[in-house]
């Protein structure tokens, strides 16, 4: 008994989408890439995923039992992650700032670094909602038991999300750069992940 692959390949998609769709999680790596040199950068990115780590094993263990229960929720959940996915299009779409960075100077403990991004990143009441809303969508009855299944496509996601924030936080001065000097290709990055998140939610309403 397995994921379902074509579940598991649409999550691959989407998380791979999100993950590298500029946040404040990558901000905030990208600030220390920038003032803490290539190794602050990392040391953000393994903070973040620290954190997500947290948020993937909460998900599996309380969502999981909900769902056991009252089987209905999944529904609940869906319409939720159809809202979500359309809030964050919709945000992505109005966004028009820039990616500038707040470089601070001062060296610091790369674990000190760590720390203070696994707390950003476990104090953000949205992280807790995309994962109440997001993981369950791409869980099956007909595969291993929920649990596992959360766990294992949320260990999936930590893996994906630590991959694009130590790419940023070790190109973090290229790439600080050239969103600094070109807003319209910071422009265009937002337009285009703004309409794969209503293509997403899309594909989730066709599921109910």
């Amino acid at each position: 008994m397995e994921i379902q692959s074509t579940l598991f390949a649409s999550f691959l998609l989407a998380a791979t989408i999100i993950c590298v769709t500029p946040g404040p999680d990558m901000l905030y790596v990208m600030s220390f890439g920038v003032s803490q040199g290539r190794s602050g950068g990392v040391a953000a990115a393994a903070g973040v995923a620290g954190g997500m780590f947290v948020h993937a094993v909460l998900c599996s263990l309380g969502v999981a039992l909900l769902i056991s229960q009252y089987p209905w929720l999944m529904l609940v959940f869906k319409a939720v992650g159809i809202c979500y996915l359309t809030y964050l299009g919709i945000s992505i779409l109005r966004d028009k700032s820039d990616l500038s960075v707040n470089a601070e100077r001062s060296k610091r403990p790369y674990a000190h670094i760590a720390y203070k991004a696994m707390i950003v990143n476990l104090t953000n009441p949205k992280v807790i909602v995309f994962y109440v809303a997001f993981l369950p969508q791409f869980t099956s009855n007909s595969g291993w038991p929920v649990p596992l299944q959360l766990l294992t496509l949320g260990l999936v996601f930590v893996t994906i999300g630590f991959a694009a924030d130590a790419a940023v936080g070790l190109a973090s001065g290229a790439l600080s750069k050239r969103f600094a000097e070109s807003k319209t290709f910071t422009r265009k990055v937002n337009v285009s992940c703004g309409i794969v998140m209503f293509f997403l939610a899309a594909v989730l309403l066709l599921d109910i």
